[in-house]
């Protein structure tokens, strides 16, 4: 079913705090569209890339990186019902089922947790659990039982999801713009303040700052160089009553 662009509707901050909808031209969404789909590729594996990969195996291959996600692969040599694995990571509790392509090759996509550059896993094909036979490093814990280990040689590019919510209810927003430059979150919760939040350079070219927010609707850009940036890393926007343009999320409690 195809799109209709011209007639999107976005929300608008009303003076009275109320939302209310606003017809956005369709020269303005397309603008839009291309700044936000065209960000995230830059950071990480695009959905696209990484279903490519699932679906040409044709042969069992030895467990690889793409993006920030373990691509692993298994291919009987009788057929099978089912295929899963458990990982250290989540203390062998939940047990994870590959999917099996139209080349007759079970595969299973991984996001690897932040943190975690070594990771511990079992297989399991119709009930007998087994190490990776595509993977040579193995390992054996202090009961004698021996697992699959895959070392990442470096910390995964993991794709820019604006804000990210943090464990204690704060979220985070990062922006990806000129290195040594002063960027600053600007938004109704720091009442428009372009001074107020300034964002940390953690990497060349790459800000971010965690702040707390009351719950419900919220709107901001981030300042840099004398302008007003939309968030590329979120496809939500609203416009006020100006008509201006500003980047939208809604935070719960």
């Amino acid at each position: 079913m195809k799109k209709r662009v011209a007639n999107s509707t976005v929300v608008t901050p009303a003076p009275d705090g109320r939302q209310r909808p606003r017809r956005v031209t369709l020269r303005r969404w397309l603008m839009l569209l291309c700044l936000v789909t065209g960000a995230g590729t830059a950071f990480a594996a695009s959905p696209g890339a990484l279903d490519m990969a699932m679906k040409s195996a044709s042969v069992a291959q030895p467990p690889r990186m793409l993006g920030d996600t373990l691509i692993l692969s298994y291919k009987p040599a009788h057929p099978v019902r089912a295929v899963g694995v458990r990982f250290e990571s989540e203390s062998w509790a939940t047990l994870h089922l590959y999917a099996l392509n139209e080349k007759g090759v079970f595969v299973f996509d991984y996001p690897v947790p932040e943190g975690v550059m070594e990771i511990r896993y079992r297989i399991c094909v119709d009930g007998l659990w087994m190490t990776d036979p595509t993977n040579d490093a193995t390992s054996v814990d202090e009961l004698g039982s021996v697992f699959s280990v895959f070392t990442l040689d470096r910390e995964p590019v993991r794709p820019i999801i604006n804000p990210r919510a943090e464990k204690d209810g704060m979220l985070t927003f990062t922006f990806h713009g000129t290195p040594g430059k002063r960027v600053a979150l600007v938004a109704d919760f720091n009442n428009w303040d372009p001074f107020m939040t300034i964002m940390k350079e953690t990497s060349p070219g790459i800000f971010s700052v965690t702040v707390r927010v009351p719950a419900g609707g919220h709107s901001y850009y981030f300042m840099t160089e004398g302008r007003r940036v939309l968030d590329r890393f979120n496809a939500r926007i609203v416009a006020d009553p100006d008509g201006q343009t500003l980047s939208y999320f809604s935070a719960s409690s």
